[in-house]
């Protein structure tokens, strides 16, 4: 009966977990229709209640994870993937917060214009890149994946140089420039969306580590790799 119980309180973990999951690359979706369009005021407010489900199962997953520890005593290996989904839940909160943040950013920016072609092209591929990263690192998660993980890591070097290459444009572009305050603004919200992409890659990557430690049972944190 025990057994059974415990087995009970380890699928309520994991079907929160998909949820959280499912719901934050909703968010990522939400954000990449926006950078389309950034007018349909709907997705908007399908944002936010969004960011509200999230922060709930944020909490649930942390209390649930903590009352299966000390009510059935896990044995390493459940033990290890019961800390490891309070290690990616962090992170998924933190991405959804991120891509909340960009959600904001774009209501109130402008890339139309001939100046900001270029970047728009940019941030496109720096989204597509990371909703891939964090499906990805979800999937390897889910499927106890290694090889995915380290695919997850290696991708995070594309989204790093597209973020540099954004900011070094608008270094390069408007320097020595009068500049309106539509394009100042534009600047700063664009600079605010690239960083905002590239944290996500971050954390993408850190739900990679979280699954290798899982699978392989080293920390390879911090370019730790012994």
């Amino acid at each position: 009966m025990a057994i059974n119980i415990k087995t009970r309180q380890l699928d309520i973990l994991l079907n929160d977990f998909e949820l959280l999951a499912k719901t934050t690359l909703l968010q990522h979706q939400i954000a990449n229709k926006l950078l389309q369009n950034n007018s349909i005021e709907s997705l908007y407010e399908e944002a936010e209640a969004n960011e509200i489900i999230i922060d709930r199962l944020e909490i649930k997953i942390r209390e649930e994870a903590v009352f299966t520890i000390f009510q059935f005593n896990p044995k390493a290996a459940d033990l290890r993937k019961i800390i490891t989904y309070q290690d990616i839940t962090t992170n998924l909160e933190r991405i959804a917060d991120m891509l909340l943040n960009i959600i904001h950013f774009l209501k109130n920016t402008d890339l139309s214009s001939k100046e900001f072609e270029r970047t728009k092209k940019d941030i496109d591929k720096m989204v597509q890149c990371t909703e891939k990263m964090l499906r990805n690192a979800i999937l390897s998660f889910s499927n106890e994946d290694n090889k995915i993980a380290y695919q997850v890591i290696e991708e995070d070097d594309v989204v790093d140089e597209l973020f540099h290459k954004i900011s070094l444009y608008l270094q390069e572009e408007f320097a020595d420039k009068k500049l309106s305050r539509l394009i100042i603004r534009n600047m700063i919200q664009v600079n605010a969306i690239s960083h905002n992409l590239e944290r996500i890659g971050d954390n993408a990557t850190n739900i990679a580590e979280a699954t290798i430690y899982l699978t392989e049972g080293i920390d390879i944190r911090h370019g730790n790799k012994d």
